[in-house]
Parts: C-alpha cells; sequence; structure tokens
C-alpha cells in the first residue's frame, strides 16, 4: 500500500478521469483503418476553396474540413485519399467538432446545433443552443462518443467551459472540483500553514484560452489547466504545463518537452522542433522548420516512438515551409500536419490552403528496418472500475521481438498474463480513489520499457468531487461576499465624489462647449473672408492675377501682389468672370439666408447643434479622419455608451467624462446616477422631455454617417458634406437619455415619417459641414432619404 499512498493528492484529480463514461466508450466500433494506397510516396489533393479549419474524426478515418468560402465542410477519407462527401453548413462562422460516430454544427447566426452521423453521413437532430454565452470554441476526442466541450465566454476575462452529450445534444451538469497542490514539507511552520491554506483555497479557473481534448475525450487541456471529464465530475489540476494531450489522455506534448500527466514531470527532448501526438497512442511526430527557427538543423519531419529518444526516423521529402510562411494562414498550427500511424499517412496543409499534400509515412516498415528492439502499446485501458468487480483489459503491444510482462507496480492481487491480459477482483472495501499501474515490457534482447495508467474507483472520487465541490462551492461564497463588500465600498466612495464634482464638472463641460464653438465659428469666418487668387480678364482680353476684396454698386475691387489694389466695373470683365461673381455671391446669400431663417424659428436647435458639431470636428481631427462610433462596447460586443459621453472628450467635457466607468453598461447601478447630469448643449429649446433625455440624435444606418457598429472614415463619403445630414432633432417620442447608446436609424423612407410633427411642417438637420437647416415637409420622402446617405452620388436641393 506504500506504492499507493505515495501518490497522495495527485491522484485525488486523476481519479476522476474517465468514470462515467467508461460503458459508452468500452462500446465504441471506429471505422477499419487500413494503409492508404496511391502510387508513389506523395499525392495533391484539390479541394473547391480554402481550407479555414479541420477536424480528425472516427479515430482517424475521416477529415472534416471547413470551408468557408462555400459553406460546407467536406468529409475525407484518409485511407481511400479522396473526398467522399460535401455537408452544407447553416450559416457561416460556424463552429464544428467530431467524434467516433458523429459530427456537430453550432451556427452562432442561427443559434442552433446539428448532429451529423458518420456513418450514413446524415443529418440527425438539431436543437436550439441551450446557453446565452457566446462560443469561443468548441471540441470532441476524435475517438470517443464524447463529451463535447464548449469553451465559451461571460464577459470580461470570464471564459470557461460547459459540457454536452453528443447523443442528445442536452447539457451535462458534471460536479466540478479542483485538485489541491501537491504538499511540500516545509521548515519554517508559518510558510507551512501559509503554503496549505492556499492548496486549500485555489479555485476554479474563470479564464480559458483554449481546449484540445485526447482522442478518447478523457483529457481536455487548455492553457491553464488540465481538466479530467468523467460522465459526472471535471477534476481541474492547475499547472505550470500546456501542451498537445496524446490520444490516450497520458501525455502533453509541448514545445522541447514531454509532460507526463500521471507523473507530474516534464522530460525535455533531445531535437530541435515541435512535438506534434499522432492520431493513434505511443507516437508522436517532431516539426522542423527553419522559418520559425534558424537554428534548426533542417526542415522536415521526423517520427517518434514515446520513450525511445534514439530512435528518429525522418520523412525526408516533406516540405515543411510550405505550411509555416503565411501570417494569414487560417488553419491553427496543430493542424496543418495530421499523422495517422494505421493509416501510414501524413497529410499536410499548405500555406495556399486549396489542396491537401499526402505522404506515405509507413513508421511500422522504417523500424524493422532500423534493426532496433521497441515495444510500445497501441490500446487505451480502461480507466475506470467498480467495487467489487473484476477489471480486465489486453494490452496490446507492437513490438520488434516477443515482450515479456511484469507488474512493477500494482496493487494486490492484481495479475498479469504471459500474453498481457491484466485481471484484477478489485475488494468491496477499498480506500484509494486511484490506482497506479506500471507495467514492465522486456524483450528477449534485454531491452526494457515502462508503461504506466491509472484505474479510478468511480465511488470513491464521486464522493471525493461532491466533498471538494461543497468546499468549494462556500469558499466561493464567501470570496464573492468579500468582492461585492469591496464593491460596494468603491462604489460609495465614486458616489460621493460624484456628487461633490459632478455639478462643476458639468458647467464646466458647457462652458468649454460654448468656447469652442465660437474658436470654431471665428476660424470659419476667416476662411470665408479670405480672398481666393485668380486669373481676372476683360472684355479686352487683358488678364490679372488678383484677389477679389469685395463687390458694391456693380464694381468690383481686385488686389494684386505685384501692382496694387484696382476698382473696375462689373460690366468690364468677361462673361465668365461675372457669371463667377454672381454665383458665389449668390451662394453666400443663401447660406446667410438659411443660417437667419433657422436661427430666427421658434424654438430652434441651432446653438446646440452647433456646438456638438464643434466636438464633432475636433473629434475627427483627433481620430485621423474618422466619425466617432455611434456607441462604445464592451470586449464582448454588448453597447455600453452613447457617442455623446465619447464627445465629451473632444468638447471640452473631459472632468465629466472620467466620472462614467466606461467598462458598465449606461444603466448600470454607477453609471445611470449620471444622467441628471447631462449638458445643457443636448437638450433642444422645444423639448419637453424629462430630465436627462435628449432629442438630438445621430443618423445610423448602413449607408449614413454612423453605423451600428465600428466607425466611417472620410474616405467612405463619397457625397458631399453639405449634402449629407449626420444629426436630426427627433420628437419627444423618440428621445432617450443621453448616456443610451440609441440612436435614429435610417431603416427606409417610411422611417423618416417619425421625425415629423415635432415643428410645424418639418425638423431640423445638421449636415457634415456645419450647416444647421430645417428640412421642410414640402420635400419627398425619396429627396430627404439621399441626404441621409454618405455615398448614393446624387446631389439633392432640399426645401
Amino acid at each position: 500500500m506504500h506504492c499507493l499512498r505515495r501518490w497522495g493528492g495527485l491522484m485525488v484529480l486523476l481519479a476522476s478521469l474517465f468514470s462515467g463514461l467508461a460503458a459508452a466508450r468500452a462500446q465504441v466500433e471506429l471505422p477499419e483503418l487500413t494503409p492508404v494506397r496511391f502510387s508513389g510516396d506523395q499525392k495533391e489533393v484539390r479541394l473547391p476553396a480554402d481550407v479555414d479549419d479541420l477536424v480528425v474524426a472516427a479515430g482517424g478515418r475521416y477529415l472534416i474540413l471547413k470551408l468557408e468560402a462555400i459553406r460546407h465542410l467536406i468529409v475525407f477519407d484518409t485511407v481511400k485519399a479522396e473526398i467522399i462527401k460535401y455537408l452544407p453548413l447553416p450559416s457561416r462562422g460556424c463552429f464544428f467538432a467530431a467524434g467516433a460516430r458523429c459530427l456537430v454544427v453550432l451556427s452562432p447566426e442561427k443559434k442552433t446545433i446539428e448532429r451529423w452521423d458518420l456513418t450514413t453521413f446524415k443529418r440527425e437532430q438539431v436543437v436550439p443552443v441551450p446557453f446565452p454565452e457566446k462560443v469561443v470554441q468548441m471540441a470532441m476526442g476524435h475517438a470517443s462518443p464524447g463529451p463535447l466541450v464548449f469553451l465559451v465566454s461571460a464577459g470580461t476575462n470570464n471564459q470557461s467551459c460547459k459540457f454536452m452529450d453528443p447523443n442528445t445534444l442536452q447539457l451535462l451538469e458534471l460536479q466540478q472540483f479542483i485538485e489541491p497542490e501537491k504538499a511540500v514539507e516545509e521548515t519554517d511552520s508559518r510558510r507551512s500553514r501559509l503554503m496549505s491554506r492556499r492548496r486549500e483555497e485555489q479555485s476554479i479557473p474563470k479564464y480559458l484560452k483554449s481546449i484540445h481534448p485526447s482522442a478518447n475525450g478523457q483529457l481536455v487541456a487548455t492553457d491553464y489547466c488540465m481538466m479530467m471529464v468523467t460522465g459526472t465530475s471535471v477534476g481541474y489540476r492547475l499547472n505550470r504545463n500546456s501542451g498537445l494531450p496524446d490520444a490516450a489522455g497520458n501525455l502533453l506534448y509541448a514545445p522541447k518537452s514531454v509532460y507526463s500527466v500521471g507523473q507530474d514531470q516534464s522530460s525535455v527532448l533531445s531535437e530541435w522542433g515541435i512535438p506534434y501526438p499522432a492520431v493513434q497512442p505511443g507516437l508522436f511526430f517532431v516539426l522542423h522548420t527553419r522559418n520559425r527557427n534558424m537554428n534548426a538543423p533542417q526542415s522536415g519531419i521526423v517520427l517518434r516512438i514515446a520513450n525511445y529518444p534514439k530512435l528518429l526516423f525522418p520523412l525526408g521529402k516533406v516540405n515543411t515551409e510550405l505550411s509555416i510562411k503565411r501570417d494569414d494562414f487560417k488553419v491553427p498550427e496543430e493542424k496543418r500536419f495530421t499523422f495517422i500511424p494505421d493509416a501510414k499517412l501524413l497529410i499536410q496543409v499548405p500555406n495556399v490552403a486549396d489542396k491537401l499534400i499526402l505522404h506515405k509515412a509507413d513508421l511500422e516498415a522504417m523500424l524493422k528496418n532500423s534493426q532496433d528492439d521497441y515495444a510500445y502499446v497501441t490500446s487505451i485501458p480502461p480507466n475506470t472500475a467498480a467495487l467489487g468487480q473484476t477489471y480486465q483489459h489486453q494490452l496490446t503491444v507492437n513490438s520488434s521481438r516477443k515482450v515479456k510482462f511484469e507488474l512493477t507496480n500494482a496493487p494486490e492481487q492484481m495479475t498479469i498474463s504471459d500474453s498481457g491480459l491484466i485481471s484484477w477482483k478489485v475488494p468491496n472495501e477499498f480506500s484509494s480513489p486511484v490506482v497506479p499501474v506500471e507495467v514492465q515490457l522486456e524483450m528477449e534482447s534485454a531491452l526494457k520499457t515502462k508503461y504506466a495508467f491509472l484505474i479510478n474507483i468511480s465511488k470513491i472520487v464521486v464522493d471525493m468531487a461532491q466533498n471538494k465541490e461543497l468546499a468549494a462551492a462556500m469558499r466561493d461564497k464567501a470570496r464573492q461576499e468579500r468582492m461585492q463588500e469591496s464593491n460596494d465600498k468603491r462604489l460609495q466612495l465614486m458616489l460621493a465624489k460624484l456628487k461633490e464634482s459632478g455639478p462643476r464638472a458639468k458647467q464646466l463641460a458647457e462652458n468649454n462647449a460654448l468656447g469652442y464653438l465660437r474658436r470654431l465659428e471665428a476660424d470659419e469666418n476667416r476662411k470665408q473672408s479670405a480672398p481666393v487668387l485668380r486669373t481676372w480678364r476683360d472684355v479686352s482680353g487683358n488678364e490679372l492675377d488678383a484677389q477679389m476684396l469685395e463687390v458694391f454698386a456693380g464694381r468690383v475691387k481686385l488686389k494684386s501682389n505685384s501692382s496694387g489694389e484696382y476698382d473696375i466695373p462689373l460690366n468690364e470683365l468677361s462673361a465668365v468672370d461675372q457669371k463667377y461673381i454672381r454665383e458665389i455671391t449668390a451662394a453666400a446669400r443663401e447660406a446667410q439666408k438659411k443660417t437667419k431663417a433657422a436661427e430666427s424659428l421658434a424654438f430652434s436647435p441651432h446653438l446646440q447643434m452647433r456646438q456638438v458639431y464643434a466636438g464633432l470636428q475636433r473629434s475627427l481631427q483627433e481620430l485621423r479622419g474618422r466619425f466617432i462610433s455611434a456607441r462604445s462596447r464592451s470586449r464582448e460586443g454588448e453597447p455600453l455608451l452613447s457617442w455623446r459621453v465619447q464627445l465629451l472628450r473632444y468638447n471640452g467635457g473631459g472632468d465629466l467624462y472620467k466620472l462614467f466607468r466606461h467598462d458598465e453598461p449606461w444603466d448600470s447601478e454607477y453609471n445611470k446616477r449620471l444622467i441628471p447630469l447631462m449638458p445643457a448643449y443636448y437638450r433642444t429649446p422645444n423639448s419637453k422631455v424629462d430630465e436627462g433625455k435628449t432629442n438630438l440624435q445621430v443618423v445610423s444606418g448602413e449607408h449614413c454617417l454612423f453605423k451600428d457598429s465600428g466607425s466611417v472614415g472620410l474616405t467612405e463619403v463619397t457625397d458631399e458634406l453639405g449634402q449629407t445630414v449626420m444629426l436630426v432633432e427627433v420628437p419627444d417620442k423618440l428621445a432617450v437619455e443621453w448616456t443610451r447608446p440609441d440612436d435614429w436609424e435610417f431603416t427606409s423612407e417610411a422611417a423618416i415619417k417619425d421625425l415629423f410633427g415635432f415643428h410645424p411642417d418639418g425638423f431640423f438637420a445638421l449636415f457634415a459641414d456645419g450647416a444647421v437647416n430645417f428640412i421642410s415637409s414640402e420635400n419627398s420622402l425619396s429627396d430627404i432619404s439621399r441626404a441621409f446617405k454618405r455615398d448614393d452620388g446624387g446631389k439633392v436641393e432640399l426645401k
């Protein structure tokens, strides 16, 4: 029993491995895998479009490739070396995973999950996605009946896993617990107590980046931890190691090392390159590329056997550089090469991803030709046993000579036959949750190697999982209470600061906005009054390069830089120059007329719109020619705050802007306290809405200056700025809280009718050149709609 105690707390987590799904896994029947047949050592298979992603299915018999360009999955038979099926995707951006018997497809757009049978290749079932979180990744062991694993995001820094039975497409409610850190003997009693408390208070990770299941689905490797999955529980081991699991879930392959899950230790690879597990157990390959590592001795693929560092079998004709160099290559690095030993095949996806390159890879023949001794286990022992029942497993070994088996670490009464049949009658009374088993394989040449695995006593592990889950829940509750108390104190401090400085920040924002407007208008007046240098001609054909100073009483005053000023009768200028003068004077009178008309109308929002325009102009400059986004968003894409809040940064309201919590929505417990602090320029004279609501809204739409997601650049605006509306005053019924990320959306001509009724015969609009005009209801809806578009290419004269 010493050997059992020696594994201690480390085995608690591994005890959860493979319990609930053992019966189902024992019944898994995989399609036959035979050596691939084609002439020569290589073959290229052309595809109808570029590969975006791929998964192994049915234990390596199939590759399922996603071709987003044609919105299909294709099934590639690794034995026949050809495409055998095209399966349609329900939408773009789908996730997919495959196991021993089925293929599962999730559509984020349609929010559905489909299951396809890998024997008939027919769709069997479609169900709604049973959870609200955003899916980041999904995966399943390619030789397993499940479970299906989803990596989902529930908000900022909160990504976790959900598990589903692929046979029923129902979520599995698995108990979760965490393996305590292994105790290390400490001479300092105070440090010993500290480390003991740290081990007890470890929590289940809240942010995972990626998931990689083993072929049998029993281990899921992530970047922060490993998950041991059974039919009833998920055990987490926090570790410093990450990598890709082998088919049996016993090893993790990482750059320059191989990590043993059972022994919790790494062994260093003796060669350059990145190791990747093979589709079947016991084998792996190492990828060499000089593009990634100039110190690498060569480029290529080297086939390897686990635990045999001196046996190296290079595939010389594999050009690995073809799959490395392109930066925009969508296929993940770990999927660009797939080694299927039973099919004696290596499949490569090159940078130009519209084809597959097949390489014959007969490692068995290479081993025989090498004259070296070897032995490795190709079977996966059942990892669960029940009290009072008999456990049996026949080891399958690929070896160069006859092998002698010996149990070097095993429980009492466990035996192994000369043929490698392991038998154990599990006692009714047994205390250890996990039994480590170590088998020595000795060949006639006296060469020895060892194979180790774990047997989980399911009932003991379930009981421990429940106890650990309860303790973890209590710790988590206490932690949440402490966090809530801390957040409440922080909120009270911020509310006190808001009460003290909020009104002052609001007043400062209003004063600065008015100051910015005055500076903007002064600058506009200077530009308008600045004389334009051009070439003038009189009726006799004489020319003069000069600037026009004024036109008055039928005479034109011109100023030449070289010869001074001239006072010329208008009728003595050429017909072209006379037409030019009439056009610019008429345009000036019309602009002045419109401005005075807008200002003189009762309840005109001219001043408020112009103050908003001053801020928008500053934002356009600081954002390098891009209009401000209609709304800020969280990392998950959820709308948070309106552009009206973002504009404070550019309109002199920086102090008010800093009072907001920009990672929270507009109506959070804190942010909603800032609604009453709306600057006065967001409230129009004719408005009768509640405090904190505004009638000023940008025009949002696919072809407008603002859109639902992202921002619009000036290069996307092909119409004249003076022809394009950016902001409107909406009726009170459409008014919203000024911080709310909601605006008037231009969806059709019929939607324009909603803008009428607030003022007699029309509505006010701010154009992109800064002009505030009253758009009359006498205009047709078609003409008005053209003014809302930034790129319709037409010119419209509105009344």
